[in-house]
């Protein structure tokens, strides 16, 4: 039961994730949000093949913690590239 729930939070993190990225970013990071997409597309998927036990380095719990901590910094560095303006003379 914990697991299945571990899967649901990992897959709709990933799929917020990838539409916030095709959908937020479009005007700041007009290339870029490809790269946000498929970097949580990938942790996505990798998420929920290491939680369901298919990774062994270590527990489920660690690997969705992990996931989820990418997902976090996926999504801050796409807010933080977004907002950086060079200032050019």
């Amino acid at each position: 039961m914990v697991v299945d729930l571990m899967h649901l939070v990992v897959v709709i993190a990933g799929v917020v994730m990838g539409a916030a990225s095709l959908i937020l970013f479009r005007a700041p990071l007009p290339r870029g949000r490809f790269v946000l997409f498929t970097a949580s597309s990938a942790g996505a998927l990798f998420g929920c093949s290491a939680v369901g036990g298919e990774v062994g380095l270590m527990s489920q719990s660690a690997w969705f913690s992990i996931v989820i901590a990418f997902l976090a910094a996926i999504g801050i560095s796409g807010y933080v590239a977004g907002r950086y303006t060079p200032r050019w003379r």
